[in-house]
């Protein structure tokens, strides 16, 4: 066990509380009392796999920033490349050429983009498909499936006619889509909205080339929210994986390194409905995300990114599946390598398994991002902290 210590982390984190709710933005990142004493809140840089936090604690970091650093925490192209934008300016009183550049590129790459959009965020995106389909069909209700981010999240404070507009499906389950269809009628089904399934994202295979037959014959719009999948299991996401084309899609976290950008893109006939459907943001145009991305595309270009996800994210799993077995332990990643989810037995408590992993050094979450940064020897030292405080908790708990 190591002498770490986190104290300066939580006393920021007390006055954090007194001024910022939860003491953080993101719900995910919140500290969890439980792991006060191994736990940061804090975070102050970045390289590579590896992270820093306020007391000078090194970790090799599997979150990622929640996913969107796929090539690695502050990678010197895409530095470089804000750097020299920063200089001309970040915002300006009309488009900037990268809009276009950046737009166009993005159309060569991906199968359902005919045009293209930008935003800040994969919520904000989704949110802008969801009217956009409902603006281009003239109908109301759209059928969902999976977490398209908050400003779409059906709980408190969404007023019930609101939530009486969406229906919450299962990832997988085409019957259950049928018969809401049924229930709202077909021909008031706007969109069916769709993030794959970490665990069970195979089933994509089937499911998705379902979901598509099916708005084809009641005229709904397709919508796929690649925020985590795309520029992880292929550039173009689930629909190059897959091959199966949506009406719209929605690009964020990878596409620009961690940089705030998202692009909402798709059909000419249904993105030209902007226009009357309105969708404008300040920050669309936004010049520090659209260089980032200029740089991020390049690198995916000239280099094997998505490959190097997949290896080492299969690194991961067959070593820890190998660990889990010498244990005696039925624990084990499910999904695919580049975002897989760590699943541990009812014997093994999870809060207690990444406290120990903290305390060793490593930051875990329930799904775990590979960076084009982590090399072979940080996922074997990976999994020699994760065999440990898997032998840990599992012989040893609290």
């Amino acid at each position: 066990m190591s002498k770490r210590s986190v104290e300066k982390s939580w006393e920021l984190h007390e006055r954090a509380i007194s001024v910022v709710p939860m003491a953080t933005q993101t719900h995910s990142k919140a500290p969890r009392q439980a792991l006060r004493e191994v736990e940061p809140c804090f975070l102050v840089r970045g390289d590579g796999c590896r992270v820093w936090d306020v007391d000078g604690n090194e970790y090799i970091d599997f979150r990622n920033g929640l996913g969107p650093v796929s090539l690695g925490y502050a990678y010197p192209s895409v530095n470089e490349a804000v750097a020299r934008q920063l200089q001309d300016g970040v915002v300006f009183s009309y488009a900037h050429p990268l809009e276009v550049e950046i737009a166009e590129r993005l159309v060569d790459i991906i199968p359902c983009a005919e045009r293209v959009r930008f935003l800040k965020t994969g919520g904000e995106a989704m949110a802008a498909t969801h009217r956009l389909a409902r603006g281009f069909t003239g109908r109301d209700h759209v059928l969902t499936c999976g977490y398209h981010g908050w400003v779409n999240s059906m709980r408190e404070g969404v007023p019930a006619a609101t939530k009486s507009t969406y229906t919450a499906l299962p990832w997988g389950n085409i019957d259950a889509f049928q018969t809401a269809i049924d229930a709202q009628g077909a021909d008031n089904i706007a969109a069916i909205s769709v993030a794959c399934d970490y665990a069970g994202v195979e089933q994509g295979h089937q499911f998705l080339p379902a979901l598509r037959t099916m708005c084809d014959r009641i005229g709904a719009v397709l919508i796929f929210d690649e925020i985590v999948m795309g520029f992880r299991l292929r550039r173009a996401g689930a629909q190059e994986y897959f091959g199966v084309t949506p009406d719209l899609a929605v690009f964020a976290k990878g596409i620009s390194n961690g940089v705030p950008l998202s692009a909402y893109l798709g059909r000419a006939d249904i993105m030209d409905a902007v226009e009357k459907v309105v969708i404008s943001s300040t920050f669309g145009g936004d010049t520090l995300g659209l260089a980032a991305a200029g740089a991020v595309l390049d690198i995916y270009e000239q280099e094997d990114v998505i490959g190097t996800l997949w290896a080492r994210g299969e690194q991961l799993h067959k070593g820890f599946a190998t660990l889990a077995e010498s244990q005696g332990i039925d624990a084990r990643f499910a999904g695919l390598p580049p975002v897989g989810m760590l699943q541990l037995p009812d014997g093994v408590d999870r809060i207690q398994f990444e406290g120990a992993c903290l305390d060793r050094g490593v930051i875990t979450f329930s799904v775990y991002y590979p960076s084009y940064s982590h090399s072979e020897a940080d996922i074997d030292a990976a999994l020699g902290v994760m065999g440990e405080a898997l032998q840990q908790v599992a012989y040893d708990p609290v």
